[in-house]
């Protein structure tokens, strides 16, 4: 930067980073430190209800008194997240290979893949509740005509599937869009070569294509890890955290906000979903960084 910007230039550069530094600053390592803190008490949120500083009572409770919940909240997450963020990029992938192709209505479906990503998550959970319902949902007047049912999200063995399923669904649109755009950076001449030269389509893409689009699965993969590890609302909507879908969003959220109304436990809950999430994310980053070192 100092070699591009001298005096003044450098400090315009630095005063536009202010304000970018002061939201990062505010909306999160202000929250993060704070939660940090009430993990820290026995908080409950009441007013009038004196506050102490219990230490790390509240982990303790969590690894000794509730570690079958705790292991079980971990597994759920872990699951939740491995599901939507290799499902996502694959199917991702696919659609965006053939929708980067020039064909008639393209820009259609490219905006049909993409609507579920500008709906609210409270939209997205309600109509998949409807068309999933096990009481006259269109869902459950498919498998009747099989002579099957099902419970749908009310079922243990269905409600995390189904839940993975609706995250991917209503993401999908976000990731495709980065492969394609990923794909337009390809140059012509290399695919038009890899032709001349006898490779298959499937040939061409996985030794040209996939290795130069290699910066948008770097992106893909670390934003859905990402997200995927913090996601509670689509759940909470869906099946409030029940039939093994009681991942360490919505353990810490009906912790936090129902029952007890425990902050201070809730809180702590918080603090062990962001280790888990940076401890992932920064070697997910790790590897892919390496990896696109490698293919450059």
């Amino acid at each position: 930067m100092n070699s591009v910007f001298k005096g003044r230039q450098l400090l315009w550069v630095y005063g536009l980073m202010i304000p970018g530094l002061l939201v990062f600053l505010l909306f999160g390592i202000v929250p993060t430190a704070a939660s940090l803190v009430i993990s820290l008490t026995d908080y409950l949120g009441i007013p009038g209800v004196p506050v102490h500083f219990v230490g790390l009572a509240n982990y303790v409770t969590l690894f000794i008194n509730n570690l079958p919940s705790m292991k079980q909240s971990v597994e759920d997450t872990l699951m939740f997240a491995g599901g939507v963020t290799v499902f996502q990029n694959l199917i991702g992938l696919g659609l965006a290979y053939v929708l980067s192709k020039r064909f008639p209505g393209v820009g259609f479906f490219r905006t049909l893949v993409f609507l579920p990503a500008v709906l609210g998550v409270t939209i997205i959970g309600l109509t998949w509740s409807l068309l999933l319902s096990p009481s006259g949902g269109p869902g459950a007047s498919l498998l009747g005509l099989f002579g099957t049912s099902s419970a749908f999200f009310g079922s243990n063995t269905w409600a995390l599937p189904l839940v993975i399923f609706v995250q991917i669904w209503a993401n999908l649109g976000f990731t495709t869009v980065v492969y394609i755009a990923g794909m337009n950076t390809v140059p012509r001449d290399f695919l038009e070569a890899a032709k001349i030269d006898g490779l298959t389509e499937w040939a061409s893409f996985w030794r040209i294509t996939f290795p130069l689009i290699a910066p948008a699965l770097t992106v893909n993969l670390t934003l859905a890890a990402a997200g995927s590890l913090r996601t509670y609302d689509i759940i909470y909507v869906l099946t409030d955290g029940v039939h093994n879908t009681n991942t360490l969003g919505m353990y810490m959220f009906n912790t936090a906000f129902q029952g007890s109304g425990n902050l201070g436990l809730g809180a702590a809950i918080g603090i062990i979903q962001f280790v888990l999430t940076v401890i992932v994310v920064l070697a997910l980053q790790r590897y892919l960084t390496r990896r696109e070192e490698a293919m450059s």
